[in-house]
Order: C-alpha cells, then sequence, then structure tokens
C-alpha cells in the first residue's frame, strides 16, 4: 500500500492532515498535514496505534472517541464513510477544532485499511478574536498578554466598555465567561512557575482555537481567563461555559520528561443587565466563578 512515492509526494502537498491505519489500527502513513496540524512527526506516529492517545479525539460532550465511537474502528468494521467535528490534542497538549473525515481501502472486496482526513475548523463569517486586529506594534504591546499574546486585562476592559455602549445605545446583548484554574497554587509550588507557564499558554492554545466564536478571548488575570460572546441567550451561554469547562478538562501539557499535566478550571458566566457596568460585570462573573470552586473545581456557575 502506497508503493508507489508518487502517492506520497500528492498527499504531502495537501493542506489537510492524512493519515491511514491498517486492519490492526497500526498507522502506516502520516503526511505533512498531519504534522502541521497535530504537530507530531510521522516518524513518532508511523507503527504506533492510533489509540495510543496520539490525537485522542474527543467530541463536543468530552467524550473520548478513541474508547468508545471511534470513526477508524466503525470504518474498519463495516465500511462505512464517517464525517464528525471533534476536538483533536495537538503534541503541545491544547485542543483544536477539526472536522474528520474517515473511508475504507479496499482490497479485492476486503477492507484492508482505513484512511481518515482531517481539517482545521474554522468560521469564515466571524471577525478574528480582537489580538489580533491592532496593526500598530506599539498597541499590541501594550494591549497583548506577552505569555499568550492574547488581549490583556487593559484591552479586555477597554473592549467590555464597548460592548456596554453598544447596549445601551442599540440594545445589543452580550455575555461573559470567565474561567479561573483550579489548584493553580498546588501546581506552582509542585512544577514550579515555568511549568505553570507552559500550562497558561496551552490554554491560551486552546481556547483561541476552540472558540473563534467568541468577540474576544483574553488573559484577565494571572491564572484567569475572560470569553464575550455577543448576541447571545443565557441558555446558548451556559452551553458554551460548559463547553470551555469540558475542553479545559481535555487538554493536558504533554512532555516526554514529565507526566502529562491535567487541568480543570472553574467557571463563572453572565448576562449582561439592564443596570451593568463592565466593572459589575466582571465582579459579578467572578462571584460565580468562585462559588464554581466552592463545588469543588470544574464547574460553572450562571446564578
Amino acid at each position: 500500500m502506497l508503493d508507489d512515492l508518487n502517492y506520497k509526494k500528492i498527499l504531502d502537498q495537501l493542506f489537510d492532515g492524512v493519515y491511514i491505519v491498517d486492519k490492526e489500527k497500526r498507522i502506516i502513513y502520516w503526511n505533512e498535514g498531519a504534522k502541521r496540524i497535530s504537530g507530531f512527526k510521522s516518524e513518532e506516529v508511523i507503527g504506533r496505534y492510533c489509540h495510543d492517545n496520539i490525537l485522542n479525539h474527543v467530541d463536543e460532550y468530552g467524550i473520548n472517541l478513541c474508547l468508545n465511537g471511534c470513526p477508524l474502528h466503525q470504518t474498519l468494521s463495516d465500511g462505512s464513510k464517517l464525517e464528525l467535528n471533534v476536538y483533536l490534542q495537538h503534541k503541545r497538549g491544547h485542543r483544536i477544532p477539526v472536522k474528520i473525515r474517515s473511508f475504507p481501502v479496499y482490497e479485492a472486496d476486503e477492507i484492508v485499511a482505513s484512511v481518515e482526513v482531517f481539517t482545521e475548523s474554522f468560521d469564515h463569517n466571524k471577525k478574528p478574536n480582537a489580538a489580533f486586529m491592532m496593526d500598530s506594534n506599539i498597541l499590541k504591546e501594550v494591549l497583548t498578554d506577552p505569555l499568550t499574546n492574547l488581549p490583556n486585562r487593559r484591552m479586555i476592559d477597554h473592549y467590555l466598555n464597548s460592548k456596554m455602549e453598544d447596549y445601551r445605545a442599540l440594545g445589543i446583548p452580550f455575555g461573559i465567561v470567565m474561567i479561573d484554574i483550579d489548584s493553580f497554587e498546588e501546581f506552582n509550588n509542585t512544577y514550579g512557575e515555568d511549568l505553570c507557564d507552559q500550562v497558561i499558554q496551552m490554554l491560551g492554545r486552546t481556547y483561541s482555537k476552540a472558540f473563534r466564536i467568541a468577540d474576544l478571548v483574553g488573559r484577565w488575570r494571572e491564572d484567569e481567563f475572560i470569553f464575550v460572546f455577543t448576541g447571545i441567550k443565557s441558555g446558548a451561554l451556559k452551553m458554551l461555559a460548559e463547553r470551555i469547562r469540558m475542553i479545559s478538562e481535555n487538554s493536558s501539557l504533554r512532555g516526554e520528561t514529565f507526566k502529562d499535566i491535567e487541568v480543570t478550571v472553574s467557571v463563572g458566566a453572565t448576562l449582561v443587565h439592564q443596570d451593568d457596568t463592565a466593572l459589575k460585570m466582571t465582579t459579578r462573573c467572578y462571584e460565580r466563578v468562585k462559588k464554581s470552586k466552592a463545588k469543588g473545581g470544574n464547574n460553572i456557575t450562571m446564578k
């Protein structure tokens, strides 16, 4: 299979990730697109099994598809052609939303392999995160968090005040979600400041990749992030808050010299109120984060 190098050269030119597994679900091919999206080189994965915690797919409910509902397994079993939206885990630990497609390879009417193609999911109709809308290098330096390259608190405050003005003048509703990393002080004491910085960077990459629907994703304080969503209702905001919690729980800092560091977050969310200010909103949201922490963490609170 794939003995003709011309086919490999063609597949390596694709922007999409492509990999092939044999009947035992052993990876026998991994293209350059798969390396670009996932961070894993072909020599790191060829010969390993697709369930060896490599891409570690989860769906929007946090279900690990490698353990329950693997599309490659289904394709190998009955020849199904499947298409799913999932979150893969990058080599560095953060989550990336992708659309995956799997289809069988036949030889003499027998399924001998399965191919998975995965493409990064983008919302082309959504404006980019505010961090990337600043053309001036000076402005970017002042308004961007240097550790995560996301908007910093100054930028978030400015943006929330502008959203509040839009709400008062035009009645455009919006909501915010705040997260705080659980047990961050214990992380710092156990792993040290450098690894804690890597955890924050990993979550920043996850959020900027997985929540492009947000108007803004920024770093609020040391171990806190804020998301801003416009034109949203209570049910949708709660669903997004739960997705943020789930994606955080399914991200981890992967390391070759240490055990994977798993992370959970406490989440608070609120919609704008009639008599709100930006300060009132963020204060209320932070109180809800504290309620989530009081429940033991890895929780969301909206009331």
